[in-house]
C-alpha cells in the first residue's frame, strides 16, 4: 500500500483524542468503559482490522493479557536476542497495531524482539472492562503489559496519543526505560492547536454533512487524496473511529517536573506541517530535555511515521546504540 494511503489514514487517527473530548462534553455519555456502538459496528471493524493486519510480518506470537483494567491483545514480532533490549509500540489513538506497517519491518531488520499492543480502551483487541480515570492509571496498565510479557527494560516508541502515553510513563518510571521515541507527541510538550477541534467538529456531530467530515480529516492528516478506507490501515481506522467510544482521560500537557524526569536518550520527531500542535513550541521545549535529539521535518505532517519510514528507523537505530541495550 502507498505511503500516500496510509497517510490519509493516519489523518483519522489524530482525530481521536480531540472528538473523544468534544463527544463527552455534548453528549454526557455516562458509560465508565469504552464500548461498540454496536455487534455490527465491531463485526466490520473486525473484518477491517484483519485486512490490515495482513499486511503486516508474521507475529512470533499472539496474546490476550489479562491486566487491572482489562485484556490488552499483545504481538511480538522477531525473536529476544541476550543483552538486547525489546521495542515496545504504542500506537496512536484509534490506529491500533496494524498502523506499523511502514515501520515493523524496517525495525526487526535491525535485529531482537519487537513488541505491539492494541491501546486499552481503544478500537482494536483490547477489551476494557475498568475506567482508565487519569494520567497514573494510563501509566499503570502500560506498566502492568511489560510485566504480563516478562519484559525489563524497554525502548519505548509511540506515535501521536501513544507518544503522550510513552512519554507520561517514562516520567514515572524512568528506570524501566532504556530510551524514550516520539513520533509526532501531542500533549507532550505543548497544546493542540485550536484549529484541531473545528477540524474534528464534524465526526463529533454525526448529523453534518460526511463531506465535512473528509475535509476535516484530510486537512489534519495533511493529504487530500479522499476516502481514507481506499486503504487496508484506512478502512479500519474509519470502522474504528465510528464504531466504537473511547472513555479515556483528556491528558494535560506535561509539566516542567515531568519532562525533567526523562533523563534516558530521547528523540522527538516533529512535522513543520503537523496540524496538531505548534511545532516550534514543541521543538523548543522538546530541545530543553536533559538527553534529547529534535528532528524537524519541513514537509512533514502528522503522518510522520508514513512519510519518513527509512529516516526514523535510522533514528530510532542510533537512539538504541546510543542508549546501549
Amino acid at each position: 500500500m502507498s505511503r500516500l494511503l496510509r497517510r490519509a489514514a493516519v489523518a483519522i487517527t489524530a482525530t481521536g483524542l480531540v472528538v473523544g473530548a468534544v463527544t463527552a462534553y455534548l453528549v454526557r455519555d455516562p458509560a465508565p468503559v469504552g464500548y461498540w456502538r454496536s455487534a455490527q459496528a465491531y463485526e466490520q471493524y473486525a473484518q477491517d482490522y484483519r485486512r490490515a493486519f495482513a499486511e503486516l510480518p508474521a507475529p512470533r506470537e499472539t496474546r490476550d493479557l489479562r491486566i487491572g483494567f482489562g485484556v490488552v491483545r499483545a504481538y511480538r514480532f522477531g525473536d529476544p536476542q541476550p543483552g538486547r533490549a525489546p521495542i515496545l509500540l504504542l500506537p496512536g489513538r484509534g490506529s491500533g497495531v496494524p498502523m506499523w506497517a511502514e515501520n515493523l519491518s524496517r525495525m526487526l531488520a535491525d535485529g531482537g524482539a519487537v513488541y505491539a499492543v492494541d491501546a486499552l480502551g481503544d478500537a482494536g483487541m483490547s477489551i476494557q472492562d475498568k475506567p482508565i480515570r487519569g494520567e497514573d492509571d494510563v501509566a499503570a496498565w502500560v506498566d502492568e503489559v511489560r510485566a504480563a510479557l516478562g519484559l525489563g527494560r524497554v525502548h519505548l516508541v509511540g506515535h501521536s496519543f501513544g507518544a503522550w502515553s510513552a512519554a507520561n510513563y517514562a516520567a514515572r518510571h524512568p528506570d524501566r526505560v532504556v530510551s524514550l521515541t516520539l513520533w509526532e507527541p501531542i500533549l507532550v510538550f505543548a497544546g493542540l492547536r485550536w484549529q484541531m477541534y473545528v477540524a474534528v467538529l464534524p465526526s463529533a456531530l454525526p448529523f453534518l454533512p460526511e463531506s465535512l467530515r473528509r475535509k476535516g480529516l484530510s486537512w489534519i492528516g495533511g493529504d487530500d487524496s479522499g476516502d481514507p478506507r481506499a486503504s487496508a490501515v484506512g478502512a479500519m481506522v474509519d470502522s474504528g473511529t465510528s464504531g466504537y467510544v473511547a472513555k479515556l482521560p483528556t491528558p494535560a500537557v506535561l509539566d516542567g517536573a515531568a519532562r525533567a524526569r526523562l533523563t534516558m536518550p530521547v528523540f522527538v520527531g516533529l512535522g513543520e506541517r503537523s496540524a496538531m500542535t505548534d511545532t516550534a513550541a514543541a521543538a523548543s521545549a522538546a530541545r530543553r530535555l536533559p538527553n534529547a535529539t529534535v528532528r524537524v521535518w519541513p514537509d512533514g505532517t502528522h503522518s510522520l511515521p508514513m512519510q519518513y519510514p527509512d529516516e526514523l528507523q535510522a533514528e530510532l537505530a542510533a537512539l538504541r546504540l546510543r542508549a546501549g541495550g
